[in-house]
């Protein structure tokens, strides 16, 4: 990568650092009065509905194949259906900042789909990064700092789908960069967020989600939440995602999930009241430190490889 192409790079990745680390709170917002699959169905069909436009009319030549549609469906299905949707269902039952650490499993999900799935071994320094990174995210990990609400079960039901979310969404951060679809972000953002808002809205509907909605409970926070999400999580954030997933390696563009984790925390801290201690200004600097790492170890990867090509 040139000098312009990395910074480019990275620009992506602190946007996403920031943007997405700051969608916990709005979620925890949105779910005080829309359930949690049609909030993340409906804010991901809209966001598909007005990417799509712009696309049309940015490059009204450009034909989307049958393929290209199906391909877009799975994807957004493991992405924003099953990913995105898992971590809203959950922050019904799991504070926000801890649903974020439990999302920082993403990584190592990645980490061994690469292994097992793709033959793709690691390098050292990257497997360094990403048990440091894990151990940052461990540092924070603290059950007695969090006020967990709910009765056990439904804590446990958040967990499972914490879980199930991160590696959905790892695999489809996988099948979206071997797929290499020959379309601009914007369509490919537009064409996965309209798959994977479709299928969420379906399983909002199949669970009996629509008649419990109680419109007389919305607020502002409800509209501001909505629009943040929509605006800045889906619009920008996805775009952001899908151009930087055909540009870098997953391990790499996954580190934003070391990173979202302290935002949500400070955020929590700010407007939630949960707690924030010198434990977790420590466990930033291990953060940091495991990012250098994986982008290091990925650069010399890619170095390596290339040279012996040549």
């Amino acid at each position: 990568m040139n000098n312009t192409s990395t910074l480019k790079i990275w620009s992506g990745l602190l946007y996403l650092y920031l943007a997405w680390g700051s969608t916990y709170l709005a979620l925890h917002y949105l779910v005080e009065t829309v359930p949690p699959l049609m909030a993340s169905g409906f804010r991901n069909l809209s966001a598909g509905v007005i990417m799509m436009i712009w696309a049309k009319i940015t490059e009204p030549q450009v034909k989307l194949s049958s393929k290209a549609w199906i391909t877009s469906l799975i994807i957004g299905t493991l992405l924003l259906g099953v990913g995105n949707g898992g971590v809203t269902i959950a922050l019904a039952w799991v504070p926000t900042g801890y649903a974020a650490l439990i999302v920082a499993a993403v990584p190592i999900w990645l980490v061994l789909l690469q292994w097992l799935w793709l033959r793709t071994i690691p390098s050292p320094l990257v497997m360094i990064g990403v048990l440091i990174g894990l151990a940052g995210v461990g540092l924070l990990l603290d059950f007695d700092s969090f006020s967990l609400e709910g009765d056990s079960a439904q804590f446990t039901l958040g967990i499972i789908a914490l879980l199930t979310a991160t590696f959905c969404w790892s695999l489809g951060m996988i099948v979206s960069q071997r797929a290499q679809l020959p379309y601009s972000a914007a369509y490919l953002s537009a064409m996965q967020m309209l798959g994977g808002g479709t299928v969420t809205l379906l399983g909002s509907l199949i669970s009996g989600e629509f008649p419990r909605l109680n419109t007389d409970g919305f607020n502002l926070s409800t509209l501001y939440s909505y629009l943040y999400l929509l605006i800045f999580g889906s619009l920008l954030g996805f775009s952001v995602f899908s151009w930087l997933s055909q540009r870098t390696s997953p391990t790499l563009l996954a580190t934003y999930n070391y990173v979202n984790p302290l935002v949500a925390l400070l955020l929590g801290y700010v407007f939630v009241n949960e707690p924030l201690s010198l434990k977790v200004i420590i466990a930033a600097g291990i953060i940091i430190l495991a990012v250098v790492l994986i982008s290091i170890g990925q650069r010399l990867k890619k170095r390596v490889e290339l040279a012996q090509q040549e």
